[in-house]
């Protein structure tokens, strides 16, 4: 009989996941390739956002011999001190994300590290790093491997490096990949990641190409601040197991420290209307813990706070998308849809979407859905994500968009952003790449959804109109005139002014674009006095003052042609034809 004494022992968390990359998202040397890029993409976002800087990061994807990649990923952040790098970098689960109820992108200090390791399996290089922090008189270069057995990091070696920057951040990998650029590559990762992050500026060399993304913002983002969680999504056993941490500690204490929005006042009623008063938790019984854990869910707090939380905001989100969907020149966007704050588990979340409809988006193929997490975008495990099942859970048909196939994505030419912003996500594993269909995030997309169906319905009813009312205008304009002339001819007089005919029937700003500019008339009764946005490769503005009645204004805007959703004028829908009536999210421009 074998005998397994003096075998078994126990084994690091670096050595587990060594052994099960692919719970980290490692499970090809493509898929390798795209994890480590956004890893070390995410770290550097995180970084900036907490010190309060604009991003610029730069990324090489150099191909090396025999399946070999050196990544590099640069950024402006506040830099590592040289003290941290190696547990920072080195030790998997070592940060203070894991404990912090806030948002960020990284949760479990996992991603970055997991990157180093596979490069140090795959290839046997070590990572470099170079370093600076605004105290450092230089940067610092340090070469490191990770002790996979002990989850500790070996520092190599460690030097000055002459770095001509204020601070930042330089890491260095050599590792095996696969480069394919596809729909779940680093280009569309990197794109997908501008729109969820407009205050960043992208430098990017590929293998196959490079390019640049400006910043379309300048605004920081909101800092998250680190708060307590609720306490209407608190587990019982996790209840118990707060409790017993303070065995002689007065119960409504323990609730007013341990919970965000439970005051003094509040604990004592929660503990009065549970029975428990005068008691310590090293006296409750089973039914005790039961009571306060029912009392608890029964109670009605404040709602969480938003500021653990930073959004993207309805303005960036809208300037955001109509620049990066230029290319398919949308016939309109749908108003950005906030829907929050909620909370499940204790923990806060908002959820904010946005849509574009018709142009030369794909009208035969089912509608493009981007989804984002804490501002980074999820390219994997689409079909298993709490956003793609609340979309295709949601009747289409009722908001004219073709879903042949009920619980399946719609068809037609609907591109659909979600981004859902929590200070802890849950995801369906370690790699990140898509929600869980938790109940109350499952209805807050629902709600959200359905208010952008709405406002497509609408739209559609809109650019319906809008045609016909454009089809008429091209009628009365050709057939006024010729009645006009033969009526003259018949009743040998002068031909009669007809433009306020035509004004009196169409009432109409008109917005047309001939040879290179763009041609305004006012087919109305009154002087108008509004301004003219240009939301294209360029964004301009123009002050129209007093456009008197059947009067004519052009526009220099240069050759080529001007797509009409790229046109906003400050004036109501109900006189605007080719153009349309400037959202909210564009007025402070």
């Amino acid at each position: 009989m074998k005998t397994y004494e003096g075998k078994a022992r126990a084994i690091s968390v670096a050595e587990f996941f060594d052994k099960n990359k692919q719970m980290l998202g490692f499970d090809s040397p493509q898929k390798a390739l795209f994890m480590t890029v956004k890893e070390a993409v995410d770290n550097s976002l995180d970084a900036c956002t907490d010190a309060g800087i604009l991003p610029k990061i730069e990324i090489l994807v150099k191909p090396l011999e025999k399946e070999k990649f050196l990544i590099e990923v640069k950024d402006n952040g506040p830099g590592i001190p040289r003290i941290e790098v190696g547990n920072s970098l080195g030790k998997i689960l070592y940060g203070s994300r894991f404990h912090s109820e806030r948002q960020t992108r990284g949760q479990q200090g996992i991603g970055i590290t997991a990157a180093i390791l596979y490069a140090q399996r795959t290839t046997g290089n070590p990572v470099e790093v170079i370093t600076k922090t605004r105290k450092d008189l230089t940067a610092y270069k340090i070469k490191m491997e990770i002790d996979i057995k002990k989850n500790e990091p070996i520092i190599i070696s460690e030097e000055p490096f002459i770095w001509d920057v204020e601070s930042g951040l330089w890491i260095k990998l050599i590792l095996k990949g696969k480069y394919v650029n596809n729909k779940q590559g680093i280009e569309e990762y990197i794109k997908q990641t501008a729109i969820a992050n407009p205050q960043t500026h992208f430098v990017v060399k590929l293998p196959d190409k490079e390019f640049e993304i400006p910043r379309s913002i300048n605004d920081l983002p909101p800092i998250p601040i680190e708060i307590k969680p609720h306490p209407q999504g608190v587990e019982l056993g996790e209840l118990i197991s707060i409790l017993r941490d303070f065995p002689g500690s007065r119960i409504e204490d323990i609730l007013t420290d341990s919970f965000s929005r439970v005051s003094p006042d509040v604990a004592r009623q929660i503990v009065q209307k549970a029975g428990l008063e005068g008691k310590k938790p090293s006296e409750l019984k089973e039914k005790d813990f039961e009571a306060l854990y029912e009392t608890i869910k029964s109670f009605k707090f404040m709602d969480p706070r938003k500021d653990c939380l930073s959004p993207i905001g309805g303005s960036a989100l809208y300037k955001s998308v109509t620049v990066s969907f230029e290319e398919y020149h949308p016939s309109y966007f749908s108003l950005p849809v906030t829907k929050g704050v909620y909370v499940y588990s204790g923990h806060p979340f908002i959820i904010e979407a946005i849509a574009a409809y018709g142009g030369n988006i794909p009208k035969e193929e089912p509608i493009k859905v981007l989804r984002f997490a804490n501002r980074v975008p999820l390219l994997y495990q689409q079909g298993s994500c709490a956003i793609t099942k609340a979309i295709s859970s949601i009747n289409w048909n009722q908001y004219g968009i073709s879903q042949p196939v009920k619980d399946q994505l719609p068809i037609g030419p609907v591109i659909i952003i979600v981004h859902v912003a929590s200070s802890k996500i849950p995801f369906t594993n370690e790699a990140k790449e898509a929600i869980a269909q938790v109940p109350e995030i499952m209805d807050a997309l629902d709600q959200a959804l359905k208010a952008i169906g709405r406002q497509i319905k609408a739209m559609k009813s809109k650019e319906e109109h809008k045609g016909k009312v454009e089809e008429k205008f091209s009628l009365i304009e050709k057939i006024l005139p010729a009645i006009s002339q033969k009526a003259s001819k018949i009743l040998n007089m002068p031909e009669p002014d007809i433009k306020p005919i035509i004004s009196k029937v169409m009432g109409v700003v008109s917005f047309r674009q001939m040879d290179d500019a763009l041609v305004i008339d006012n087919f109305t009764e009154i002087d108008q006095n509004f301004e003219v946005h240009i939301i294209g490769e360029d964004k301009l503005k123009f002050e129209i003052k007093s456009l008197k009645p059947f009067e004519r204004r052009e526009i220099k805007i240069g050759k080529g042609v001007l797509s009409i959703s790229e046109v906003y004028a400050t004036l109501p829908d109900s006189v605007l034809l080719g153009a349309y009536p400037l959202p909210e999210a564009l007025k402070d421009e």
